[in-house]
């Protein structure tokens, strides 16, 4: 009997694409990538999903490909497509017709995200091209209008209040709906002809933001006892893996001033709602729904790791790297991808032995 896998990466920026890269590393030498069967991704996990799954098919390809667009970054060319005559006069153009008419922006620096990822072959595919046989991804952001998750997905894309999404979906959308940080980037405007379950159509307009403001761990498709007559994407898996580029809590000086202090209460809010799907994955796996998971946590304390390593990378080094997407200096992104790796061999080995054999 095959053995269904499920492979979550969460959110963070670079630090979660860079970790997750770590955690693919261990997961191909194990033979355990290629027995993926479904990739969930969010933010920064969302773009090593797209580059894993719609990039180079050989994986040494792939990681060169993702530790020069790591060692680049996004930030500065995303300032310089956005700051463009062409492009600041759209973006002018679209914010006074958005104030006149209340719809939303035709173009924002968003647009410019999307560009950018259009550019590289990964970005250019549509979500229906996985490069490997038998792998579904899921993509997902969240809809500021309903307050809902979008996905977007090789075999299907959809939000519950709406229906089955009918159009192609270009990767470099999915992308950059899924990684529009609120604070940084503006909601990614879409429309979309949606297909209802009694075969109805009707088009919407999706004002897309970051799909960590829904599900930073990505868990929520993967998760046993989901029905299909109310979500569209569900999976019967026998493990599930979460890469949580998550930092770990720790104490914070209080903040005096108002920005500050609302940063730090969606912060906690943030954490607490992380919290609670880590927690809820914890309790399927000591409920034995599954057969077995990993959580490969960034953020875990060293003296946690079920077998000690003398040479981790250790957790003060790496869990404090920002979550935004700027040029990582190699030590920075050495570390981090090794931790990674580090983590998921000794989770492997610890707690699915199985699933290395």
């Amino acid at each position: 009997m095959t053995t269904k896998i499920g492979l979550a990466l969460s959110g963070g920026g670079f630090r979660a694409t860079a970790f997750g890269l770590g955690a693919l590393r261990a997961l191909h030498d194990r033979d355990v990538l290629d027995k993926v069967n479904v990739v969930s991704g969010i933010s920064g996990g969302s773009l090593l999903t797209a580059m894993w799954a719609y990039g180079p098919q050989r994986f040494d390809e792939f990681d060169d490909t993702v530790t020069a667009l790591l060692r680049r970054g996004l930030q500065a060319e995303l300032a310089r497509r956005a700051l463009t005559p062409r492009a600041a006069w759209r973006a002018t153009l679209s914010t006074m017709r958005a104030l006149g008419t209340r719809q939303g922006r035709s173009y924002s620096r968003t647009d410019a995200l999307v560009e950018a990822l259009a550019s590289r072959p990964f970005g250019a595919q549509k979500m229906t091209e996985v490069r490997h046989a038998g792998l579904d991804t899921v993509i997902s952001a969240t809809d500021m209008r309903t307050g809902n998750a979008v996905r977007f997905g090789s075999a299907l894309s959809a939000s519950s209040p709406y229906g089955r999404i009918v159009d192609e979906v270009p990767v470099a959308d999915a992308v950059a709906a899924s990684a529009a940080f609120p604070v940084l980037l503006p909601a990614l405007h879409r429309r979309y002809v949606f297909q209802r379950t009694d075969g109805t159509r009707h088009d919407e307009e999706l004002a897309m933001t970051d799909g960590g403001v829904y599900d930073n761990l990505g868990l929520a498709p993967l998760l046993p006892g989901r029905s299909t007559r109310y979500s569209h994407h569900v999976y019967d898996l026998d493990y599930i893996i979460a890469v949580d580029a998550g930092r770990g809590r720790g104490e914070q000086t209080p903040a005096r001033f108002l920005t500050r202090r609302l940063a730090q209460s969606f912060d906690i809010t943030h954490t607490k709602s992380q919290d609670a799907a880590r927690s809820r994955i914890h309790s399927i796996g000591e409920a034995a729904e599954i057969k077995g998971f990993l959580h490969v946590y960034l953020g875990m304390h060293d003296d946690r790791l079920p077998t000690p390593m003398a040479d981790l990378i250790p957790r003060g080094t790496v869990h404090a790297y920002p979550t935004n997407f700027a040029a990582m200096t190699k030590s920075d992104l050495d570390a981090i991808v090794i931790r990674g790796e580090q983590l998921t061999r000794s989770l492997i080995n610890a707690y699915t032995p199985a699933l290395g054999a």
